[in-house]
């Protein structure tokens, strides 16, 4: 058994075969291996067994194994399922389809097995594969059907069932990578897998959202950890994350680490031995010492996360990575795989539009007396399929660019201010039917304007439609009083509202504690409503009160913002 390397959580290492290969001498390896202690507080290594068509010898690994027990640090396996290069670049798979291929496989975890209670799958456990052998298999299915029955086969077959019968007592689990809008395509099955397997984990690498080829802003780091969780309560282990792409700026190395732990994982993977200790990275060792360090002395000050709920159903996609967009606005966000029915305020991107049954369940909501908001991806995607019953609107198809807005203060009777911005932003356009459906914020043409933010009514509930930028970057465009009046719509009855530039980032917790983290690259001002009268931000780093001033029955915080910061507070009453 092993034990939190922090009091909080524990922090791992994990080590690629090639890695250890490398180690000849260990008296020497000691030597650069203590800098990494001396640095982190190791409470795990995951020792590789496979990678890329090496395999290390069970000799050599039992000498490592001992090694860093003899430290006190405790062991586990890990495999990555990939092949060897085909010379076209990319990954390289294995064929699920090939008898060859999968007797190999069989023979890794059998292998790994006989060594560890406990395995990890790397990120690789997932199928590109096309040959001819996949072609006849995969006949008429579509490739995500195909693929995830495929992968849960394996799953059940060659993985877990195996690796069991060697070892009764091993414990499997499934890192799930950060790609999770088009797991389907590729095999990996949220909904069949967790069943499955012992746990699950989560890749949480972010790195450089611009330079990068994966489009993923920095807070689905957080966001995904948080699906996991709710796809498998109590058994998403932890999250991973590396240091590539990171050179431009060491922040966003930490920010991975912050992001991480803010959702509550119960452990911290850093990838990999080699490149810790490689000089080209040899401050993030360091960075992440202190994060953890500083982290651990309030983490258990927080409570459970909250946000506005989202859908995404098991093997859905579409708009891609959106929310991580909305969570960079400052929008607290709680994802499920299930439709939340409880919640009282919902979002909904195009990927929710794959729920047959969707319409049913926004009405049964509505008419509760919930919030569902809605985007225009979404609403396009359903329009003819009986979305119209709920507001009478059309994604025409049309553009409209522009860089001076509208919002109203009034529901949407009238423009109440104007604003703008640097930057144009483009838009898809939406048709309306006036005073059934309410334009909150528009963006301005020619004698015209076209809606950001649509209200309307139904049963006890609201409907908002927001309009999504063509590029979904350009929401860091809006000027503050527009990103105002989207955060609105998610949080009518929420104790908090904050009112800030984009890119900045709100995370909220069960028990009145908050944390704001700037990912701009300026200092700034923040200003925080929180409900109620004669309330305290009580700072849970350093023990200060910050005092606001009353207004309106809130209690009106300002809180200046440092590139890359944590402030971490606790809504108290004051004495």
């Amino acid at each position: 058994m092993s034990y939190p390397s922090y009091r909080n959580f524990n922090a791992a290492i994990y080590c690629s075969v090639g890695n250890l290969l490398d180690i000849q001498d260990l008296h020497e390896f000691e030597k650069k291996f203590s800098l990494l202690e001396k640095h982190i507080q190791i409470g795990k290594v995951y020792l590789e067994t496979y990678r890329g068509g090496r395999m290390i010898s069970r000799e050599q690994m039992l000498c490592l194994k001992n090694f860093f027990e003899s430290r006190g640090i405790h062991t586990a396996g890990g495999i990555t399922t990939d092949s060897f290069g085909t010379g076209e670049g990319g990954f390289s798979t294995f064929c699920y389809t090939s008898p060859e291929s999968l007797s190999k496989l069989q023979e890794i975890i059998e292998f790994t097995a006989g060594l560890f209670d406990e395995i990890i799958l790397d990120d690789f456990f997932f199928t590109s594969c096309r040959c001819a052998s996949c072609l006849q298999e995969k006949g008429d299915k579509s490739w995500a059907a195909f693929r995830t029955g495929l992968m849960k086969k394996v799953s059940e077959e060659i993985i877990v069932g195996p690796a069991k019968k060697v070892n009764p007592n091993v414990h499997m689990v499934i890192k799930y990578p950060n790609w999770y809008e088009h797991y389907q395509e590729t095999g990996y099955n949220t909904q069949d897998q967790p069943g499955i397997f012992d746990s699950i984990y989560t890749g949480t690498e972010t790195r450089n959202p611009l330079y990068a080829q994966q489009h993923l802003p920095k807070y689905l780091g957080y966001f995904l950890m948080r699906y996991l969780e709710n796809i498998a309560p109590e058994r998403n282990g932890g999250g991973w994350f590396d240091p590539y792409e990171c050179g431009y700026n060491l922040t966003s190395y930490a920010e991975q680490a912050y992001l991480t732990l803010f959702a509550k994982a119960k452990e911290a993977t850093l990838f990999c031995l080699g490149s810790l200790m490689d000089p080209e990275f040899s401050l993030c060792p360091p960075l992440a010492g202190q994060v953890f360090a500083d982290m651990d002395q309030y983490l258990d000050q927080l409570g459970t996360p909250t946000g506005t709920a989202c859908y995404l159903p098991h093997h859905s996609k579409g708009e891609d990575y959106l929310h991580a967009y909305i969570g960079m606005l400052g929008i607290p966000l709680e994802p499920y795989a299930e439709y939340p029915a409880q919640a009282r305020q919902i979002f909904l991107t195009k990927g929710a539009s794959c729920d047959a049954d969707i319409l049913s369940k926004i009405r049964n909501s509505l008419s509760s007396g919930a919030d569902v908001i809605v985007t225009s991806g979404f609403a396009e995607a359903m329009q003819d399929h009986g979305f119209r019953d709920l507001a009478e609107v059309t994604v025409t198809g049309r553009k409209a660019k522009g860089n001076h807005y509208g919002y109203s203060n009034n529901g949407g009777t009238g423009f109440s201010g104007y604003a703008e911005s640097a930057s144009e932003v483009e838009i898809p356009q939406i048709d309306f039917p006036t005073n059934d459906v309410w334009q909150i914020a528009g963006i301005f043409g020619e004698d015209n304007s076209f809606p950001l933010l649509l209200k309307t009514s139904y049963g006890k509930g609201r409907l908002f439609i927001l309009t999504v930028p063509e590029d979904y970057g350009q929401f860091y465009h809006y000027p503050r009083v527009i990103l105002q009046k989207i955060r609105e719509a998610f949080h009518r009855q929420a104790e908090i509202r904050l009112d800030a530039v984009a890119k900045t980032a709100l995370f909220t917790y069960d028990n009145h504690t908050l944390i704001l983290h700037s990912f701009q690259p300026f200092y700034d001002e923040a200003v925080i409503r929180v409900a109620g009268e004669n309330r305290i931000l009580y700072n849970l780093v350093n023990g200060r009160e910050l005092k606001g001033i009353q207004e309106n029955g809130e209690t009106v915080f300002k809180i200046t913002l440092s590139p890359g910061f944590n402030r971490v507070f606790q809504i108290r009453n004051a004495e």
